[in-house]
């Protein structure tokens, strides 16, 4: 049986395991900045989690919807915001399966902190950019946030974050093992002496920037840019930890 996934298991502290709250401020820049270059009036989340990004951009009047594969972490978003007056929603589903009713509802498409990688193959990488370029509308855009193995050399480690609130901690890093990505997150429970922890580790196939722009551009996507930051202001560099790719269904 497929063990339980961390954010699944734990999808009530992942804003301890992201840090949210201290996210906040720098997130609301790089929204706006997204609002900026590419005016939505409707957006999709699409690996949403607990609602950050998906509730930033309904801050800003615009309609957002969130979509997590994690049933407990879309449970998580409806209970954080389903007291506001925001136009925001959030749903269950997969980016490799998505449904013929949001067909060109949406003018962005936002894939963020490296959850394109989650799709795990090329084969459901290629499913998810043909989903999101049939929901988008003509002229709407993409937007993939990559962690770049390419920089690593084999068997490098990358810190992610490490975070902690109360007792409760959380490590992550990531390893390039060959074209495979390996990532590995350590919760840490302070309350128990000396301390206790449990590990996590997921492994799924590396999509390189050159693969990850191949890919985007084979499911019809024109005017691809790339990006090192998220607010888009410095242009992507082989050694840069962050991929940034934006791009525009005709």
């Amino acid at each position: 049986m497929k063990a339980e996934s961390v954010f699944e298991k734990y999808a009530h502290e992942y804003d301890i395991l992201t840090n949210a709250s201290a996210r906040v401020t720098n997130h609301r820049l790089e929204v706006r900045a997204l609002i900026d270059r590419f005016q939505p009036s409707s957006v999709l989340d699409a690996g949403c989690a607990s609602g950050l990004t998906t509730s930033l951009f309904a801050e800003e009047g615009i309609m957002a919807v969130g979509l997590d594969l994690s049933t407990r972490m879309i449970s998580v978003a409806r209970a954080k915001f389903s007291g506001t007056k925001l136009p925001v929603s959030f749903e269950t589903g997969s980016f490799e399966q998505l449904p013929q009713t949001l067909n060109g509802k949406f003018d962005l498409v936002v894939c963020l902190a490296n959850s394109i990688s989650g799709v795990g193959t090329v084969s459901n990488l290629k499913r998810s950019l043909a989903g999101f370029r049939r929901i988008l509308t003509p002229g709407g855009a993409l937007v993939l946030q990559l962690l770049n193995l390419s920089a690593l050399k084999e068997g490098e480690v990358m810190p992610v974050k490490a975070t902690r609130s109360g007792d409760i901690g959380y490590l992550r890093f990531a390893r390039r093992r060959a074209k495979r990505m390996e990532v590995t997150i350590v919760r840490l429970d302070f309350s128990i002496e000396p301390f206790g922890f449990e590990p996590f580790v997921h492994e799924m196939e590396s999509f390189s920037p050159a693969s990850l722009t191949k890919e985007v551009r084979a499911a019809g996507f024109k005017r691809i840019s790339r990006f090192g930051d998220l607010q888009m202001k410095h242009r992507f560099e082989k050694n840069t930890r962050d991929f940034i790719l934006t791009a525009v269904r005709p």
